[in-house]
């Protein structure tokens, strides 16, 4: 079975690490370093009430400190995103895109817990085909990344990957050369150890020596290596051994949103042989605007090949600062340098070059924004125009 049609139940973890509301915070903590994992959920009754992850912990540390006065309750995010067991992994993982989370809960009808799907459960179950489309680690990887000499502070550091949305800060040495890194899951194994690790320099609480990949390694084996590791990010190096880049499982996972205009189409095939059995006729393009529209969290914008706009979602208001009713007709490229992307010229050219998708992290009006571009090819492999496909960082 592809991914793309594989349940989620398929993939998800089903041991699930769970804690009480009133139990102590640390309690959370203690389970996820012993089980090395990256959540755990709160329920009571057999129902999800909410969810402890590492992101939490390294807001909670850079608001309070230590963690030994809070509860579950006061740690865990809630409500906790929820699928049913036979949602599909794409549909799945979309969803976590789309509202900027890494967790989804598993239920049945009833709302009761099933098991917790991560983008780490989505990643180890990439097929093949997946890898044949993104072959090297430098058309997935990160450009965007924390970095800070080793004197610097966890409170820094924390302050950083806060503000930029990562989960991790690389050590670097004068030279730009990697020493050590800091990730969520230190900021755990941190608080179990210090009373406040905030006053730790960044030397003293990283992990060194650093796993490292060049940008022309195939992309397959860097995600063997790091399974073999069990670690869930590459440092990505230069010739010349200086940083220049980030792999982690979520930028593995981003490479999905490629799939989803095909699975679109799927969709719209399977509703259109159900209507037709059924004697009845929609037109195809007003089917897949309702399905785009109905995407949330996620910027859908469509240009012809003179860059004429031909189609937008309303979620480009939230992603890029624009109203999708006022920029019909307009110059798509003209249209993104004036939300803050000022090289989107060089962009649309490279798009031009060939049919693979290409990432951007751009800042905008909104804030920072994942963006793919790619061309909108027809049944006949022609090239018609371009496809944008954006999210909130």
């Amino acid at each position: 079975m592809t991914f793309d049609r594989k349940p989620i139940s398929a993939v998800m973890t089903r041991t699930v690490c769970q804690a009480r509301p009133e139990q102590q915070a640390m309690h959370a903590l203690a389970l996820m370093q012993s089980k090395s994992i990256s959540s755990v959920l709160v329920v009571e009754d057999n129902l999800i009430l909410g969810i402890i992850t590492e992101c939490d912990v390294v807001h909670a540390m850079h608001r309070n400190g230590g963690l030994e006065s809070l509860s579950c309750a006061d740690l865990m995010q809630s409500p906790v995103i929820s699928v049913n067991a036979r949602t599909r992994c794409l549909e799945a993982y979309h969803l976590m895109a789309g509202r900027g989370i890494r967790h989804l809960g598993v239920t049945d009808a009833a709302g009761r817990v099933l098991g917790v799907a991560s983008e780490g459960d989505l990643m180890r179950n990439f097929g093949s085909e997946y890898y044949m489309t993104f072959k090297n680690v430098g058309s997935v990887m990160s450009a965007e990344f924390c970095k800070l000499p080793p004197a610097s502070t966890v409170a820094h550091a924390l302050a950083q990957m806060i503000e930029a949305r990562q989960s991790c800060v690389v050590a670097v040495d004068a030279g730009g050369h990697p020493v050590g890194v800091l990730t969520e899951r230190d900021v755990v194994r941190l608080c179990t150890q210090h009373a406040d690790p905030r006053r730790l320099s960044l030397g003293q609480a990283m992990n060194a020596p650093v796993r490292t990949v060049r940008p022309g390694e195939r992309l397959h084996e860097a995600v063997i290596s790091m399974e073999a590791a069990h670690i869930r990010r590459l440092v990505v190096v230069d010739d010349r051994d200086v940083v220049c880049g980030l792999l982690t499982h979520h930028e593995v996972a981003r490479g999905l949103e490629g799939d989803y205009a095909s699975y679109l189409k799927e969709v719209i095939k399977m509703q259109a042989r159900d209507l037709q059995r059924a004697e009845n006729t929609i037109d195809e393009k007003l089917l897949l605007a309702n399905i785009l529209r109905s995407v949330s969290g996620t910027a859908v914008l469509t240009s012809d090949l003179k860059y004429r706009i031909s189609y937008a979602t309303p979620a480009v208001d939230e992603v890029l600062g624009v109203r999708a009713a006022e920029i019909g007709g307009a110059d798509i490229r003209e249209t993104l340098k004036r939300t803050g992307w000022h090289t989107a010229d060089a962009a649309f050219d490279e798009a031009s070059k060939g049919q693979r998708p290409r990432h951007y992290t751009v800042a905008t009006r909104r804030g920072k924004a994942d963006l793919q571009l790619s061309m909108l090819i027809d049944a006949q492999e022609r090239p018609q125009g371009y496809l944008l496909l954006g999210q909130r960082a």
